[in-house]
């Protein structure tokens, strides 16, 4: 589980020198200092903030140079946690969504929920609180040092008849959820106001809600990093729960009080399913625009960075659990490689793919490459291209005559240094599906953590004739 960083087999990229040399294009974001932008900064984005995000400024960039208007409708391919559907839900505008990954689409039937009474929120909140604090003193937390939590008197550690709190945790913490992720009473404080949650008699969706915002926090109390890549930092014996999930609800209150009526009327749906048979979920011709920000060929598997809540949400808490649901993934990162993947099939013609898995089979050679990941490079290149070749043929079927899809994505030196132009390759996918009149716009330069070049991050536009 933990996240492994390899240094690249090379360090300098020719084809990047070549990109920096010709480019004169100005990018639509320039004020992130080469920062991935991220919803994190945006209410109701930030309800939960996912790592591999992208910000609200590119489906409000799309929305409006589109002129896309409520009679419209406009679908996300690639959901996530509904950034794009929350900015169409804040225009008024019709919007659609699918997401292959579990916990992603709660999150996003969450953040989409704008019809509950914030009196009915302030008053649960209260609840919890004070039935919190009775509960946290029942409790022995086995520690009266400085990481014992500010909430709790020293008085309630001591007294007789208390519950070990590490043989709470014991019976309840899953296997995969290991102590060196989120310590034991962190952990123990969440449990106990899950359980707080599931004990209220409330309507389904307030308390869902709860549970989605609890299930928020588990990464900012865990000892969990990103940047991007998965990271365990110093264990934190304790964290103030309570008081960190009182603040990502009052959060969630303050956004809902500025929702306006015709704001909460306005449809979102939200589906869990496979993008690559998003015809089997959505009518025929029946979207004017789709605005998503597919994953790229970077190696990044979704499912490790959203991995603790799967398993506290109980989605996910067995090796098969999570294959179920990274097979419906398109394939992005060699953890997700099967043996009988095959959309590979879809795309074997393409000359630009044949040429980057060919150079990276060659520096898998020069460096006498070993590692079973590093072997797969070349499958996930073609498996990961011949899925966007399904998934474009989808949305084309989806998409109303002179329609267009937007396409955030960026190139990639994930594989042996390799540089990968995965808008220019998409672009020819979509040429050869029937997609008229193509544009690449530079979106952002994103400077990484391997090596000293910016990465061009472009939007792809194609359009339905």
């Amino acid at each position: 589980m933990p996240f492994s960083y390899h240094k690249p087999t090379s360090t300098k990229c020719e084809l990047c020198d070549e990109l920096n040399e010709s480019d004169q294009a100005s990018a639509i974001i320039d004020s992130h200092s080469g920062k991935a932008s991220s919803a994190n900064n945006f209410p109701f984005h930030n309800w939960y903030n996912f790592v591999l995000g992208y910000s609200p400024e590119f489906p409000m960039f799309m929305i409006e140079r589109e002129k896309i208007v409520p009679t419209d409708t406009v679908l996300d391919p690639f959901m996530g946690t509904g950034t794009t559907l929350v900015c169409c839900k804040s225009l008024g505008i019709p919007s659609q969504g699918i997401d292959a990954n579990d916990f992603m689409v709660d999150v996003a039937r969450a953040k989409l929920n704008w019809q509950i009474d914030v009196r009915v929120l302030r008053n649960y909140l209260h609840e919890i609180v004070e039935r919190a604090e009775e509960e946290f003193s029942k409790y022995n937390w086995y520690s009266s040092n400085q990481g014992l939590s500010a909430q709790l008197p020293l008085t309630a550690i001591l007294n007789d008849g208390q519950t070990d709190v590490r043989q709470f945790v014991a019976q309840r913490r899953p296997k995969m959820l290991e102590e060196r992720y989120i310590s034991n009473k962190p952990l123990a404080k969440a449990y106990i106001i899950g359980d707080l949650i599931d004990s209220q008699v409330i309507e389904p969706e307030v308390k869902h809600l709860f549970e989605i915002a609890l299930t928020a926090i588990i990464v900012p109390i865990s000892n969990i990093r990103y940047g991007p890549g998965f990271g365990v930092v110093k264990p934190k014996e304790d964290v103030d729960v309570l008081k960190i999930f009182t603040a990502k609800i009052s959060t969630i209150i303050k956004d809902i009080e500025q929702v306006t009526p015709q704001q909460k009327r306005t449809r979102a749906d939200v589906v869990l399913g496979d993008s690559r048979s998003l015809g089997s979920q959505f009518a025929p011709n029946s979207v004017k625009l789709m605005i998503t920000s597919p994953p790229y060929p970077g190696d990044h598997e979704y499912t490790k960075h959203t991995r603790l809540e799967l398993i506290f949400r109980g989605y996910a808490r067995n090796l098969n659990e999570f294959r179920t649901i990274k097979q419906r993934l398109l394939c992005s990162s060699t953890t997700n490689l099967y043996k009988d993947d095959d959309d590979k099939l879809t795309v074997l013609e393409f000359e630009s793919i044949q040429n980057i898995t060919a150079l990276i089979s060659s520096r898998l050679e020069r460096d006498k490459a070993t590692s079973g990941f590093e072997k797969l490079y070349t499958k996930l290149v073609w498996e990961y291209f011949g899925g966007m070749y399904k998934t474009l043929s989808e949305c084309f079927h989806v998409l109303q005559s002179g329609g267009k899809i937007a396409l955030l994505v960026s190139d990639s030196h994930a594989f042996k240094m390799v540089h990968i132009q995965t808008a220019e390759i998409l672009q020819e996918i979509g040429l050869k599906l029937g997609y008229v009149t193509p544009e690449i716009i530079l979106w952002q330069r994103k400077s990484t953590t391997s090596h000293a070049y910016m990465l061009l991050e472009n939007v792809l536009i194609l359009t339905k004739p």
